[in-house]
Order: C-alpha cells, then sequence, then structure tokens
C-alpha cells in the first residue's frame, strides 16, 4: 500500500477561540445595527400610516365640506398626527 497521507496538525487552540470570539463580536454588531434600523423604519412607518389617515380624512373633509367632517379631521389631527409626529422626533 503506497497511498500518501497528509499530516494532521492539531488546530492552535488560542487562534481558534479567538477567530470564535471575534464572530461573535461581529454577529453582535450586525445584529444591533439591524435592530436599530429596524426601529428606526418602524416607526417612521407608524407616523406615515397617520399622515396618510390624515390625508385621507382633508380630502373627504374638502370633498363636501360641513362642520362634523372638518371637526372629525380636526380632531384626528390633534389626538393621532400631533402626537405620532413628536413621539417619533424624539
Amino acid at each position: 500500500m503506497s497511498g500518501t497521507t497528509t499530516p494532521t496538525t492539531p488546530p492552535n487552540l488560542a487562534a481558534l477561540t479567538q477567530e470564535l470570539a471575534h464572530r461573535a463580536a461581529w454577529k453582535a454588531g450586525v445584529i444591533g445595527a439591524l435592530n436599530v434600523a429596524i426601529a428606526l423604519v418602524a416607526v417612521r412607518l407608524i407616523v406615515l400610516v397617520a399622515v396618510v389617515g390624515g390625508i385621507a380624512l382633508t380630502w373627504l373633509a374638502l370633498g363636501e365640506p360641513d362642520l362634523m367632517r372638518l371637526g372629525a379631521l380636526g380632531i384626528y389631527t390633534l389626538a393621532v398626527v400631533v402626537p405620532t409626529v413628536w413621539l417619533a422626533s424624539r
């Protein structure tokens, strides 16, 4: 039997541990950055929905202007849009 075998060297345990720690730190950094990005997008999406709702109510109120529709628009703006935009700016 004249098979060739390559000698296996045991891995350097200190280098392997350092590499695994480096990968874990990188993974934690990426996950943290994604969490921040998702939180920012979520806040802006909530503001977008509130503002689009206000625009839709404005469109309806201007279609047939009467006191009830304008009142509903004002209440929606003061109770939903203004606090949502204020909270998103913090």
